[in-house]
């Protein structure tokens, strides 16, 4: 019991997110963080970061020059394990087009750009520019997608990308690009127009692509299926999914491959036998995660977990809430299991670690302010209305379980996310394995949090370390659209938007960056 106290001051001592020195800045000072700082007019300019494995990070953002009438110079610069710039260039992207998602592989970077607001120009509607980074090469692919369309999933393995599309009153289709060839395949999900796109996973041999694909049967029922689609846009099997109880309804999927070749299904699903939410809609709140083994292109039984039921509820809802719902199931003679508190999640992918599967989910809850003004009637009598503006995504807690291979719960864990609001319904949470330890961290609010679980046990708890500014001088007084992303080895990159201060200087005290910092994680 000793032995467990003393090793767990020492780790939660030396636990901490340390900065490098600052090269470019100050060569002589090895106390200032490796950091890059770019002046910005607001945080909704475009500046994004990725890791390019262990060689280096490239960084692009779409600048206010035009290349002619069509396009805008969008500049991409390439920086080393030192964050010294290798090379600069600028590209040229048409101005309808937005960075939609990317795929990163080690010395190349697959960027997706599509078509952004209500624009009727569907002429290239998207275009994947591949980057080279090691030789600063780019390539382009460029073509269109329905007028309608909303681009859903996007996926590249060796020669070949992947866009998943769906669209209003019509069926969603998969849009199959030879990158080398230019070639363009259209593989449409089936026949009908209430067919959507749930999920879509290239496989890494590049042979086929997985999707769950949905039929709606009436306005609040539906069924779904697996189904493998080859190159050639062919169907080599299919499998029907049921939730296998009337009142649990799937509403997120995601696929994990075993190693004897099976599928393993994941997800989240809503308890309730309300069935869909209407008018051709899935239901977005989750009571829990599922599983359930695809072999032998047929569904073997599905396995049902109730957050209520995990043995860390309790960061999840407070104790009272809890106490509550265990009081109403014990005077109904119902179990736990029977009841539910839902929430909207974002689900990762599955990981593959030391012969489990880990699986994380993002609780998150849209956020709104009410904003008044003042108008006056026909007799010029004020009165006020009120209006609710949407703020983002609250990011709340993370849930984490742990499971078999054969899809049994092992272990969970949750971890309270603070301080993090975005548009982008996109994780937060960053995991990061360190020999029997699973290490949960995010960025945001000028720190870096971190949380450390082995096998569902808690061995370090929530704890922040700073995340360095360029100078002692400099205070943060805001940063938004914060990302930590995994580099190599036990090295991470965060980014962002921050608003400085620097009183020790003269005149011109207040900064807004777009920066990135080096760090090294330790215990």
């Amino acid at each position: 019991m000793v032995y467990h106290r003393i090793a767990f001051f020492i780790v939660f001592q030396f636990l901490v997110f340390q900065a490098f020195s600052q090269h470019h800045h100050e060569k002589n000072n090895p106390d200032r963080p490796l950091r890059v700082e770019i002046s910005v007019t607001s945080d909704n300019e475009t500046h994004r970061v990725i890791p390019c494995g262990p060689d280096g990070i490239l960084l692009f953002f779409r600048s206010q020059e035009s290349f002619d009438e069509a396009n805008t110079k969008w500049y991409f610069s390439y920086y080393n394990q030192n964050l010294e710039q290798v090379w600069v260039k600028s590209y040229p992207i048409p101005k309808g087009l937005d960075i939609r998602d990317f795929q990163s592989r080690p010395d190349t970077v697959t960027l997706l750009y599509c078509t952004s607001g209500k624009t009727k120009d569907r002429e290239n509607s998207f275009q994947i520019l591949r980057i080279d980074c090691k030789h600063a090469m780019f390539l382009k692919n460029s073509g269109n997608y329905p007028l309608d369309g909303e681009i859903s999933f996007f996926g590249v393995q060796k020669e070949w990308a992947w866009i998943g599309i769906n669209s209003k009153g019509e069926a969603g289709k998969i849009i199959q690009l030879d990158l080398n060839k230019g070639q363009l395949k259209n593989i449409v999900l089936g026949e009908g127009n209430q067919i959507v796109l749930r999920y879509m996973k290239p496989d890494s041999s590049a042979q086929f692509v997985t999707a769950i694909v949905s039929r709606f049967l009436t306005k609040k029922t539906s069924e779904h299926y697996l189904v493998h689609y080859d190159t050639t846009g062919k169907i080599s099997y299919e499998v029907l999914l049921s939730s296998q109880q009337n009142d649990h309804d799937l509403n997120r999927f995601q696929i994990a491959r075993t190693p004897d070749g099976s599928d393993l299904l994941f997800g989240s699903y809503t308890q309730g036998g309300s069935g869909n939410s209407g008018k051709n809609k899935f239901p977005d709140e989750s009571t829990g995660f599922f599983s359930s083994r695809i072999q032998n292109k047929s569904q073997k039984e599905i396995k049902y977990f109730n957050f209520l039921e995990f043995k860390n509820a309790n960061i999840l809802l407070s104790e009272k809430d809890i106490l509550s719902l265990k009081k109403k199931a014990l005077k109904k003679n119902k179990s736990l299991g029977e009841y539910s508190v839902d929430f909207s999640l974002i689900i990762h992918d599955p990981i593959t670690w030391k012969n489990q599967l880990i699986l994380i989910g993002e609780v998150i809850s849209p956020q709104y302010h009410t904003e008044n003004f003042t108008e006056f009637d026909y007799y010029g009598r004020p009165y006020t209305n009120s209006y609710s503006v949407f703020d983002g995504y609250r990011f709340v807690n993370a849930i984490v379980a742990g499971f078999d291979l054969s899809g049994n719960l092992l272990w969970d864990n949750a971890m309270e996310i603070r301080n993090i609001i975005s548009f982008e319904r996109l994780p937060k949470l960053i995991p990061y394995f360190s020999g029997d330890d699973l290490i949960l961290c995010y960025s945001g609010d000028g720190k870096i949090a971190t949380k450390i679980i082995r096998m569902g046990e808690v061995i370090e708890k929530l704890d922040f370390s700073p995340n360095e500014l360029s100078d002692p001088e400099d205070k943060l007084i805001n940063e938004s659209k914060s990302k930590l992303f995994y580099w190599y080895d036990n090295y991470f990159i965060s980014s962002g938007y921050q608003e400085i201060k620097n009183i020790a200087l003269v005149g011109n005290n207040k900064r807004l960056v777009f920066f990135f910092n080096k760090l090294r994680f330790e215990k």
